[in-house]
């Protein structure tokens, strides 16, 4: 097979040897790839500032003869977002909704809306947009096209208009209405209306307007404490990036 470029965002770094390194990344046409880069801690000018995670690259690559590494020839710097890497809180939002997006790019059909999704989170952060804001409104969004999007609409339960109180039921990945709560699988969590609405919002905007959403403080903690449960549910663990975004927003 020949070799062949593809668009990349850099999603993790590993050493690999005493020359190499191992990169994951996201492409918009085979979903999240592992590659090894011959001689990257050597070559300056193959690998010119490209191999940082939340990169956003160009990769020349060529298959391994056996295995499921390809072998990275070199790459070429795109966009390394370097504004967002000056604020810990942006750069945070950054990482979590990158390994969320290298989670969800196994459906084939998915994989180029899930990298261009991921791309524009990461342009609009990098731009100065709100960390509180464009982390939940992407993180669902990002959930929805990669299939585990949650029902908003109707009870799990009962498939009626739900009314206030409401609450969300992990296991059946989505709003339940107070009279069927009693009846409905849990772990269940309370649900303010205003979270009602803005999660709601953020599953059917296209991605190009998300950034109008405004999450407050209150509503931005219920949301992202929902969407941690839920992924962690249906995906079988935690994404690693939470405690980076925990930590800065304890700061």
């Amino acid at each position: 097979m020949t070799s062949r470029q593809t668009p990349a965002i850099v999603l993790q770094i590993r050493d690999y040897g005493e020359a190499d390194r191992l990169v994951n990344f996201l492409t918009p046409d085979g979903g999240r790839v592992s590659g090894i880069a011959k001689h990257a801690k050597k070559s300056k000018r193959r690998f010119a500032n490209c191999l940082e995670p939340l990169n956003r690259v160009i990769f020349q690559l060529s298959p391994r003869p056996r295995g499921d590494l390809e072998f990275i020839q070199q790459g070429e710097l795109v966009n390394p977002f370097s504004h967002l890497r000056r604020d810990l809180r942006r750069l945070a939002a950054g990482a979590v909704l990158a390994e969320l997006a290298g989670e969800l790019s196994a459906p084939v059909e998915a994989t180029g809306s899930i990298f261009q999704t991921l791309n524009q989170a990461l342009e609009l952060l990098d731009g100065g947009g709100a960390p509180d804001s464009l982390l939940p409104a992407f993180f669902l969004h990002l959930l929805k096209l990669g299939g585990y999007g949650p029902r908003w609409r109707d009870c799990r339960q009962c498939g009626r208009e739900p009314a206030p109180p409401l609450y969300f039921s992990i296991s059946k990945g989505g709003v339940v209405c107070s009279s069927c709560r009693n009846a409905a699988a849990g772990p269940m969590l309370p649900l303010t209306p205003g979270v009602w609405k803005l999660l709601r919002l953020a599953q059917d905007l296209p991605p190009e307007k998300l950034h109008r959403l405004r999450f407050p403080p209150s509503q931005r903690d219920q949301s992202l404490a929902l969407l941690q449960k839920f992924s962690r549910h249906h995906l079988g663990r935690d994404l690693k990036s939470w405690s980076f975004w925990e930590k800065m927003t304890r700061g």
